[in-house]
Parts: structure tokens; sequence; C-alpha cells
């Protein structure tokens, strides 16, 4: 396999979704569609965005998670003790406006058996040209996005849900997978939690033999921004996790945090988000190489990378395709100036 360029690029983890997936889905739950025919549209959809990451010029790509209803639900629908009935509550702290219905945790929360990301990752792999990762919902997330009604406390919850993800990761590496991105938007929602949060993800990634990413952002809903969190508050507490790489929306903020880098030297990869998913308008790759630039004030070049700020679900494939696009001719502009065109 090629090596990677410098400034490699890669995504979040989700993907424009079609409407006429969704379409589908509700058609198969009331059986206007087999179980078979809802597969095969998951197929297609999946095929799709590897196709738009790979025709953009994207260096790592996923397969979209579009065969999740959520990212929060394929988890906790798959899972023992979660009630997935639900109860409407705030999604972050910065506008209880914005909520969702969440499951409710009503008993211990075990393994009811593989995920399937195993068999998802095979799909990628066998269609895909470029590097591949997966995504995973990290156990943070899934315990705030859901109502705890059995444990005395999150964390209790927390660390059961480590030990269930460490045996689905193990999965993912015995299937051939060499690259595990694990997503904690809320840890900078939380960062009082910093000391055993840092402790979870390490049980949660211990023998697992891959690549391992933490993405942490402001969360993003419906383009809208969800914690009111400061990167600060997570340093230098998130440098002792046991990680490869650590990704970080910067866009949407325009490059606040990024002199954290300076601040806090380490040897890992830095993922820097240079698309801001929230904004409707698409990016030039002038704009792009810019925010790049800034970034490499404070990264050296032989440790970034770069991507959106975070997954592109909520918006018009139209529109996360010519980001990819303005996102991969804008790294290009500034490899050249770095004499690596």
């Amino acid at each position: 396999m090629d090596r990677l360029p410098i400034l490699p690029t890669t995504v979040i983890g989700s993907y424009s979704l079609p409407a006429w997936l969704e379409k589908a889905r509700g058609l198969g739950a009331e059986g206007v569609l087999t179980p078979g025919e809802v597969a095969e549209a998951h197929d297609n959809a999946v095929r799709s965005a590897v196709m738009d990451q790979e025709l953009a010029g994207v260096d790592i790509i996923t397969d979209g998670e579009l065969r999740r209803e959520t990212m929060v639900n394929f988890f906790s629908m798959r899972i023992h003790g979660f009630d997935m009935s639900g109860k409407l509550k705030p999604i972050g702290n910065l506008d209880p406006e914005i909520q969702m219905l969440d499951p409710v945790v009503r008993e211990k929360v075990r393994r009811k058996g593989s995920l399937g990301m195993d068999d998802h990752f095979r799909f990628l792999k066998a269609c895909a040209r470029a590097r591949t990762k997966v995504c995973v919902t990290g156990p943070q997330m899934l315990a705030k996005r859901a109502t705890n009604e059995f444990y005395a406390t999150d964390r209790e919850l927390v660390f059961d849900l480590t030990e269930i993800l460490n045996v689905e990761l193990k999965g993912l590496v015995a299937a051939g997978c060499d690259f595990i991105q694990i997503d904690e938007p809320v840890w900078v929602g939380y960062p009082q939690d910093m000391g055993w949060l840092v402790e979870s993800f390490n049980r949660l990634v211990e023998g697992v033999r891959a690549k391992i990413a933490l993405h942490t952002c402001y969360g993003n809903y419906q383009l809208k921004k969800l914690y009111k969190g400061k990167y600060d508050e997570l340093f230098p507490a998130i440098l002792g996790t046991r990680t490869d790489q650590i990704s970080m929306e910067f866009a949407v903020s325009d490059g606040a945090g990024l002199e954290l880098f300076s601040r806090y030297p380490s040897d890992r990869e830095i993922v820097v988000g240079v698309i801001d998913v929230k904004d409707e308008d698409v990016e030039t790759p002038d704009v792009v190489a810019g925010r790049i630039r800034s970034a490499l004030k404070h990264v050296r070049a032989e440790k970034l990378f770069i991507s959106p700020d975070c997954g592109m679900k909520f918006m018009p494939r139209d529109r996360a395709f010519g980001k990819l696009k303005a996102m991969v001719e804008g790294t290009r502009v500034v490899r050249k100036e770095l004499g690596a065109g």
C-alpha cells in the first residue's frame, strides 16, 4: 500500500444521509420491503459514500456510518439494559430547546452479542480503494445521551459500557481493521470528569491492536453547536489518553484552541478540523489553505492531519461532496508550499 502524503486528509465519520435510505428503512419497518432489500439499500448507500470520498480525493475514509440509525442509537439498541422508548431531554448545555428522545437505562448494561461493526468493516474494505477507518461512539457519549435510572452514578455506567465496547473493538481488529476512532464529543461539556474519563478511555482501548484516534468537539446536531465548554479545560489531562491521534474541530471557532498544541507539545498526530460543517456555505480551497497554515504554526507538518470539523450527516450530499473537494484542494495548495506537491 502506498504511503500517505504529508498532511493526510480524512473524515470524522458520518456522511450525508440520503432521504431514499430513510424511506427504505421505513418501508422495511412496515413490511413492504424485505430485510434483504433493506440490506441492499444500505449496501448501495455505503458504496455511494465511499465513491464520493474517493472522488473527492480523501486519503482515509469511512463507510459514512450509513448503516447506523444514529451514532448513539446504533449502540444503545444492541446493548442490554437500554429501554429505547425514550425520554425527552436536552442535548448539550447551550440551548435547552434542542432536545431528543433518549433511551433509558433500566438495568445493568451487558453485551447481547456482536454489534455487527466487524461485518460492516469487511464490506467497507471490500469496496474501498483508499485507506479506511472505523468510528465508534464512546461510552461517555452513550451514557450522557441516555437517562440513567439504574446506576448510582454515570461513572459506573460509563465503565460498564467501556468493558462492552472493548470486546467490540477487539472484534474489529480480528476482522482486519487497523485504525479505530473513538468519538467523545461530550467530553468538552464535562471537564470536571476528565480524570476518570481518561481512565475509562484507556480501559476501552486496552489490548486493542490498532491505531487509535480520539475525536472530541463541541457537539453537532442539525448544524448547531451543543456545548459551551472550552478545549483548554481538557488539557493537559487529554494527553493522558492512549491515543495515536487527537482530533478536534477548529473551523467553527476560527482556530481558537490551536495554541494548546504549542503550550502542551506532543509527539502524537493531531487532526485539525478545517471545514465548518455547521456553515451552509462551501469553503473555497483558499479558505481551507489559510486554516491549515494557521494550524502549522502550532503542529508540525509531519504530525498534522486534515479533516472536517465533525460528521456530515446533517447536510445535502452536494454540499458534503463540495466541502470534501474544497478540503482536499486546499490541502494540496499547502502541500505544494511545503515542497511536497
